[in-house]
């Protein structure tokens, strides 16, 4: 909120917090690995689901939002 830069994040709710993600790419390719063994999730896009497969990962960037702490506002579109 800080930066003027564009950040693209994955925001994951749970019942009791909000948590706030980034994606990595892994740079080393698994060569040979099976795919058909990491699990999916079908609640993740398959956006999401292809990134993972590849071997990329979600970060957290902050602490997570305890919902009780959170308000949340409609905003027009710019």
């Amino acid at each position: 909120s800080e930066s003027t830069r564009l950040l693209d994040v994955y925001l994951f709710l749970f019942d009791y917090f909000l948590l706030i993600t980034k994606i990595k790419r892994n740079k080393k390719k698994y060569g040979g690995s099976n795919t058909s063994l990491i699990p999916v999730f079908p609640s993740l896009t398959p956006e999401l689901q292809s990134f993972i497969r590849e071997g990329g990962f979600c970060t957290v960037l902050d602490q997570p939002i305890p919902l009780d702490r959170l308000m949340l506002k409609n905003v027009e579109p710019v």
